[in-house]
């Protein structure tokens, strides 16, 4: 039995199409899969089919190898951190949290129990008294990552958490999630931003448009690129002898002069840059910075939408 899989699943709206018909499953286990695609893509969609708020339009949905929908046995395994901030601000994080685990069919000493567990594994034993008007962005979500382990989810999804945190509060987030997968569950994190899944996930669902394009772990998706040349800026006082050593390499696909900079198209990154390193420890030009220019999601979708054009 997978954790969850889908098969031909579809969502609509009416006549908007949210979801098309998407098949992929995960297998049981810890770890933590990324839900990658810009703003639009249908990565809330495919989080309300897999947490039961939807029914499928078509196609099937199975979570632990039932349908989610309408299925408490199998929602009471879920932990869902929807995107957004929403507190009463007048309320105690702690106050809010007991709320939500009665909602949740906790009670008495059991809930006690799961709240301290809980605040603990987060690192919000000492502030969760405190009013969310007092609690800094990071710490209120730190407070929405407890109401989604409070009673005992095996599967963890989050949407859009790094929103709003400044960077400390996002490595710390990113720690805390990290410690919870090598605990056992499986966390699915959607986001827009591939630098925040790269450094943390172990797989990636790309979507696009309400398409599944590609998925696989983080260095199959990168791998996807070498297909394609990629644009390097190089920065330097003096571009023209940049480019007077780079027309001499394998490799590369062309080149533009711009104001202080060579932009070079290389075929492979992973096999150029060793060699440009090697031309800059001997001192084959002066370089003050390099910037690659499409190794980033927008890049991934272009080159993934004209391979399935």
């Amino acid at each position: 039995m997978s954790l969850l899989s889908l098969d031909r699943a579809s969502l609509r709206y009416g006549d908007i199409l949210g979801l098309s018909p998407t098949s992929f499953s995960l297998p049981l286990g810890g770890g933590i899969t990324g839900l990658l695609g810009p703003n639009g893509a249908g990565k809330s969609s495919l989080i309300q089919l897999l947490c039961g708020l939807l029914p499928p339009s078509g196609g099937e949905v199975r979570v632990f190898g039932e349908a989610p929908y309408r299925n408490p046995a199998i929602l009471g395994r879920i932990g869902l951190v929807p995107e957004g901030d929403r507190f009463p601000t007048g309320l105690r994080g702690d106050r809010w949290l007991r709320m939500m685990g009665r909602l949740s069919g906790l009670e008495g000493q059991a809930l006690e129990t799961a709240l301290g567990a809980t605040l603990d594994l987060v690192g919000m034993t000492d502030r969760a008294h405190l009013p969310f008007s007092a609690m800094s962005k990071g710490m209120r979500q730190r407070i929405r990552l407890a109401q989604g382990l409070l009673h005992g989810s095996d599967l963890l999804v989050l949407d859009e958490p790094f929103n709003g945190l400044d960077p400390e509060g996002r490595l710390e987030l990113m720690e805390t999630l990290r410690g919870l997968a090598g605990q056992g569950r499986h966390i699915l994190v959607s986001s827009h931003i591939l630098g925040e899944v790269a450094q943390l996930t172990d797989r990636i669902l790309l979507l696009l448009r309400g398409r599944l394009l590609a998925e696989g772990s983080v260095t199959e998706i990168r791998a996807l690129l070498d297909r394609h040349p990629v644009e390097l800026r190089v920065h330097s006082e003096d571009p023209r002898a940049v480019a007077r050593w780079a027309v001499e390499e394998a490799g590369l696909a062309g080149l533009r002069m711009e104001a202080g900079a060579v932009v070079l198209s290389v075929g492979s990154p992973r096999a150029f840059l060793p060699r440009f390193q090697d031309a800059v420890a001997r001192g084959a030009f002066p370089f003050t910075a390099l910037s690659p220019l499409d190794l980033d999601l927008d890049a991934v979708f272009h080159y993934l939408v004209q391979d399935h054009a």
